[in-house]
């Protein structure tokens, strides 16, 4: 990869399952990857094993923050703040200490990582037009951009196919000898991956958390038939959940059937 991309990869393990999900980028002299906090130290912990066999140095990066800047006016807020910006070409950019990547869907978005005078010099600049919100909106769009959420409580149980990576460009068939690769190709090549990420819109009494059940009653019974990865509200009152479910197109039938979060 050059300096001007970022893929979202997955860390899998000796089964195929992963450990997590990353969004991996050059940053400065090195590489950089963003991933959830919930699995910050385990995934080090797996990391750290192939370091041993090279001169490299695998380190959690507390100095500096993310900034998302979204909405149809992102490119306008941003473009006098930086001498450039990442585009569908080029979709990462750096200056200084900052790095901005460019992200097509739901709709033009940016993330910052950067140093925090900079993050607080682009916020003071942006206030007064600018909403600004916590990372729970930032989350919401990658749930309807279909990026799968991995955290601590889902971690090691989906094959990457199972939360559509194969179709976000997250997974090389051709690469060589990787840690799951035989489950993976095995999944692809015998049709084994069951399974796909899905994304829900509704109302509920609250938010599910990651790693709860989702049930389907179909008639008078109940019927497991998917796993929570992240869920947030919207101002509005909306419930967008994530979920890996049954990989089947729904029917008349059950499109209409209660689901049941537990």
């Amino acid at each position: 990869m050059d300096e001007h991309q970022h893929l979202l990869v997955a860390h899998c393990d000796p089964k195929g399952k992963m450990w997590s999900n990353l969004r991996l980028f050059r940053r400065q002299e090195g590489f950089a990857f963003i991933e959830r906090r919930s699995l910050r130290d385990a995934q080090l912990t797996e990391l750290k094993k192939y370091a041993v066999f090279s001169k490299v140095t695998i380190a959690a990066d507390d100095e500096h923050v993310l900034l998302g800047v979204a909405g149809f006016q992102a490119r306008a807020a941003l473009k006098n703040l930086f001498s450039e910006l990442p585009d569908a070409q080029k979709q990462v950019v750096s200056e200084g200490a900052t790095s901005i990547l460019w992200f097509e869907h739901p709709a033009e978005r940016f993330l910052l990582v950067t140093d925090t005078a900079t993050a607080e010099r682009v916020t003071e600049a942006l206030r007064g037009e600018a909403q600004f919100n916590n990372s729970q909106q930032w989350l919401a769009l990658n749930i309807e951009a279909g990026l799968p959420v991995i955290d601590a409580a889902n971690s090691g149980q989906f094959i990457p196919q199972a939360t559509n990576l194969q179709a976000l460009g997250g997974i090389s068939f051709k690469k060589g000898c990787y840690t799951g690769q035989e489950m993976v190709a095995r999944a692809k090549f015998r049709g084994a991956n069951k399974r796909a990420l899905w994304t829900l819109a509704g109302h509920a009494s609250r938010v599910p958390d990651a790693g709860e059940d989702l049930e389907l009653k179909m008639g008078e019974n109940w019927r497991r038939t998917g796993t929570v990865l992240a869920a947030v509200q919207l101002d509005d009152g909306r419930l967008l959940v994530q979920a890996v479910m049954n990989n089947g197109k729904p029917t008349a039938c059950s499109a209409c059937v209660t689901m049941l979060i537990h």
